[in-house]
C-alpha cells in the first residue's frame, strides 16, 4: 500500500503522535502509539519509523527538519549544536549535558558561571529559530521575565548566537507531571486538587499581568517536592507572534489538540485567559481519571472532531468517589464555549474542592494551607504577611479603650494538643496529609518542636517568644480559624470559632490582642479578637481583599496588604476604622511590609527590578530607601532588637545585619550570610517567624 503523501497537515498528525509517545515512559511507548494511531497503519509505520532513528541517533535526529527525517540526512554544514551553544555561551554558562529533546527544543543542563547555579537552557531547533526570528522572540519572551510567583517557572536568561535562541530557567530536580502521570496513571483526588490549584494560580498571576500561556499541559507542569512549576509561560505566543505562518513550514504546531480549547483549535485571533481555564480543566481530568477528555482518536484531527462537538463524560462514570462538585467543576472548565467557563483561572481554582482532609494530631487543634495562591485571588482567602515581633510594649491607649467597649464573652472552643520537644534527629518534613509541616528550629536548622497542625499557615511568634499563632483548619471544618499554640505549655487554642474563613494572625505589641483577615461578602476584611474571649471587632471593613502584615509599634495602625485586581499594595490601616493611606502603591507588586522594633523602618518585598527582592525604607514617610537582598530574596522578618534583618532565597534562610543611617541617608545593610537551608513553603504570604531573640524560626516546611 502507498503511504500517503507527507503534506503539512499529514506531518503534524504524525508529529502530535510522535510527541505523545516521547513523553511516555519508553515501555509505554509501544500502547501509545498503536493506541493513537488506531486504524491508520501508514501513520503507525510513519511514528514507528522516526522513534526508531531517534533511539538510533538521539544527538541529532530531532534537531533535524521534518523531511531530513524522514528521507535521510544531509550532508552536515555547521558544527553540532551542542558544541556550537557551548561556544556561543563560554564564559556565562558552561554546558554540562542534554537533558532533554523535542520536536521543538533541546534542554540543556549547565552551569551559571556568575551564579554559581545550575540552570536549564533550551536551545530552539534551527529550523523553528529561523521561521521566528530572533528580534521578535526576543521582544516576544521578555514579558515573561517579569512572571515572579512560587509556582511558576521563571525565565532567567535569554539570547540568540550563532544562528541559535535560547532561554534560560533554573533546573529543577524532579519530575514532570507527564512522568508522574505515566508512572501512576492517575492521583488520587486530594493531590490533583492541590496541584491544579497551585497550576491556577501561577496562571492567575500570569493573567494578572497580560500573559497567557496558550500551551498548559502535564508536560509543561514541573513537579518540585510535589509543588507544581509551571513552565514555559508566554512561549507559545512568543512563537505564535514571532513566526506566525512561517512556522508551519517546519512541521511544528503549536498547542496539543487533548488540551486545547475549541477556539484555539479553530485558529481564532482573540484568544484570552479562558483558554488556559480550558486546558487546566483537561490537565485535571486526566489527573483524576488517567486521560484527558478526548484522548483517544486515530489523529490529531479526529481529537479536535470530537473536542469540538462532544461533551466531556461526566467524571463520576469513570471515578465514582470524585465529588459532584469537583465534577462539575471540570465540566464547566471544559465548556465549548469561552463564556460558559470559569472566566478566570482564579475562579476555576476556587471552585476545587477536594475530599476533608483528616486532623492533624492525637487532639483536634489543627492548620490549614489555603492550598494555592488562587485562592486568594478569588475566593478571597487571607494573604497575611506579617508579624508583630519585637520587645513587649505598652498597651496604647487605643487599645485600651477598644477592650473596654468590648461585651464579655464566653470564652471561644479550644482544643489542647501535646507539642513535645522534638530530638534534632527526627524527621518532621511532613508529618501532615498535606505534605507540609509546622515546626520550630534553631539557627541552624535544627528542629526543637513540632506544631501540630493539617495545612499550616502563616505562623507568628507572639512578642514574648512563648506562643505561635497561625491558620489551621480544625476537625470536620470547612474554612479556616486562627489558633494559638503556647509553647511552654503544650497547649493549644481555637480563637476564632465560626464559619468565616479566618487567617493570617498578627499579634499586638502587648501580646494581648490578634488580628487577622476574615471572610467578608466584599472580599476579605481585617478583624481583631482579645484572647481573653471577648467578641472580635472589625478593624477595617471595605470591598476587595485585604490582610494583615504588622502591627505598628503603638497599636494605632496596621501594615495591610491590599489585592488591587491581582497586584499588591502596602497599606496603612488604623484600627479604629477610618480610610487606610498608601504606604507603597507603585505598578510594583509589594507585600509582606514588616515594620522594625524601634517604629523607624519598613522591610517588604517588590518585584520592582524585574524579580522579587527585599527593600528597606524610612517610616512613617518613605524616601531613604535601600536594596537589602542581591540576586534575589523574599519575605523579611526582623529581629527584635532590630539589628538584623531575615529573608528567603529559595530554600535558604538570609541574614544581614542591620545598622543605624549615617548623614540622614538610608540604614546600613551588611553583607549576606546564610544561616541554613530548609524546604520553606515560599508563597505570596510569610510563611515563617523569628523568635524576638532570633534564637528560633517557626517555619512551615513542604
Amino acid at each position: 500500500m502507498t503511504a500517503p503523501a507527507m503534506t503539512p497537515e499529514r506531518w503534524r498528525a504524525v508529529d502530535a503522535v510522535l510527541q505523545g509517545a516521547l513523553a511516555c515512559e519508553p515501555e509505554r511507548r509501544d500502547t501509545f502509539v498503536r493506541e493513537a494511531c488506531g486504524d491508520d497503519d501508514a501513520l503507525r509505520r510513519e511514528v514507528a519509523a522516526l522513534l526508531a532513528a531517534h533511539h538510533e541517533s538521539t544527538d541529532a535526529f530531532l534537531g533535524r527538519p521534518a523531511v531530513e527525517a524522514l528521507v535521510g540526512p544531509t550532508p552536515p554544514t555547521r558544527a553540532p549544536e551542542r558544541a556550537r551553544i557551548a561556544a556561543a555561551l563560554a564564559g556565562r554558562y558552561e554546558i554540562e549535558r542534554e537533558i532533554a529533546r523535542g520536536g521543538m527544543a533541546t534542554v540543556y543542563l549547565a552551569r551559571d558561571v556568575r551564579h554559581r547555579r545550575p540552570v536549564a537552557i533550551k536551545v530552539l531547533r534551527d529550523e523553528v529559530a529561523s521561521a521566528v526570528g530572533a528580534e521578535r522572540f526576543l521582544e516576544e519572551i521578555r514579558v515573561t521575565a517579569s512572571l515572579q510567583h512560587p509556582h511558576v517557572l521563571p525565565l532567567f536568561d535569554s539570547g540568540s548566537a550563532d544562528d541559535l535562541l535560547w532561554y534560560a530557567m533554573p533546573f529543577v530536580e524532579g519530575e514532570t507531571l507527564r512522568t508522574r502521570l505515566a508512572r501512576e496513571g492517575r492521583l488520587t483526588i486530594g493531590e490533583a486538587v492541590r496541584i491544579a490549584r497551585e497550576v491556577a494560580d501561577a496562571l492567575a498571576h500570569a493573567h494578572a499581568r497580560g500573559v497567557v500561556h496558550r500551551d498548559v499541559k502535564p508536560e509543561n507542569v514541573l513537579l518540585q517536592d510535589g509543588h507544581a512549576l509551571v513552565a514555559d509561560f508566554g512561549i507559545a505566543l512568543a512563537l505564535e507572534h514571532a513566526g506566525g505562518e512561517r512556522l508551519t513550514l517546519t512541521g511544528l504546531t503549536l498547542g496539543t489538540p487533548q488540551y486545547m480549547a475549541p477556539e484555539q483549535a479553530a485558529a481564532e485571533r482573540a484568544l484570552d485567559a479562558r483558554v488556559d481555564v480550558y486546558a487546566l480543566g483537561a490537565v485535571l481530568h486526566e489527573m483524576l481519571v488517567g486521560e484527558p477528555p478526548f484522548a483517544s482518536g486515530a489523529s490529531r484531527q479526529v481529537v479536535l472532531q470530537r473536542m469540538l462537538h462532544e461533551p466531556p463524560a461526566p467524571l463520576v462514570t469513570r471515578r465514582p468517589e470524585v465529588p459532584p462538585s469537583l465534577d462539575a467543576a471540570v465540566r464547566r472548565a471544559l465548556e465549548k464555549r469561552p463564556d460558559a467557563r470559569f472566566a478566570t483561572a482564579a475562579e476555576l481554582g476556587a471552585a476545587l474542592v477536594a475530599p476533608p482532609a483528616v486532623p492533624p494530631s492525637a487532639a483536634t487543634s489543627s492548620g490549614r494551607l489555603v492550598a494555592a495562591r488562587v485562592m486568594v485571588y478569588a475566593t478571597l482567602v487571607a494573604l497575611g504577611i506579617g508579624l508583630a515581633s519585637g520587645l513587649l510594649f505598652g498597651r496604647s491607649s487605643l487599645l485600651d479603650r477598644w477592650a473596654s467597649d468590648a461585651p464579655a464573652m464566653a470564652r471561644p472552643a479550644s482544643t489542647p494538643a501535646s507539642t513535645p520537644p522534638l530530638a534534632p534527629d527526627v524527621d518532621v518534613r511532613a508529618t501532615t496529609s498535606s505534605g507540609l509541616s509546622l515546626v520550630v528550629v534553631d539557627r541552624a536548622g535544627r528542629p526543637v518542636r513540632a506544631i501540630p497542625a493539617e495545612r499550616p499557615w502563616t505562623p507568628r511568634f507572639s512578642p514574648d517568644g512563648r506562643r505561635v499563632a497561625y491558620g489551621a483548619f480544625g476537625s470536620g471544618r470547612t474554612t479556616s480559624d486562627v489558633w494559638v499554640t503556647d509553647l511552654a505549655r503544650g497547649t493549644t487554642q481555637r480563637i476564632t470559632d465560626d464559619d468565616a474563613d479566618s487567617n493570617d494572625p498578627q499579634w499586638s505589641p502587648d501580646g494581648a490582642v490578634v488580628a487577622y483577615s476574615v471572610s467578608a461578602p466584599g472580599g476579605k476584611d481585617v478583624a481583631a479578637r482579645r484572647l481573653d474571649g471577648t467578641p472580635a471587632r472589625p478593624l477595617a471593613t471595605r470591598d476587595g481583599t485585604q490582610f494583615p502584615s504588622d502591627w505598628l509599634r503603638d497599636g494605632s495602625a496596621l501594615l495591610v496588604t491590599d489585592d488591587a485586581f491581582g497586584r499588591h499594595n502596602i497599606l496603612v490601616q488604623p484600627v479604629d476604622g477610618s480610610a487606610p493611606h498608601p504606604y507603597a502603591a507603585t505598578a510594583a507588586d509589594e507585600t509582606g511590609a514588616r515594620v522594625s522594633p524601634d517604629g523607624r523602618w519598613i522591610a517588604y518585598t517588590s518585584d520592582e527590578s524585574g524579580q522579587q527582592e527585599v527593600y528597606l525604607d524610612s517610616y512613617p514617610r518613605s524616601g531613604r530607601r535601600v536594596r537589602v537582598s542581591q540576586g534575589g530574596g523574599i519575605d523579611p522578618v526582623w529581629r527584635g532588637d532590630g539589628r538584623e534583618l531575615y529573608y528567603w532565597r529559595g530554600d535558604a534562610l538570609v541574614a544581614v545585619r542591620v545598622g543605624p543611617p549615617m548623614l540622614g541617608g538610608p540604614a546600613t545593610v551588611g553583607d549576606e550570610r546564610v544561616l541554613f537551608h530548609a524546604p520553606y513553603q515560599a508563597a505570596l504570604n510569610t510563611m515563617y517567624d523569628v523568635s524576638p531573640d532570633g534564637g528560633q524560626f517557626v517555619i512551615v516546611r513542604r
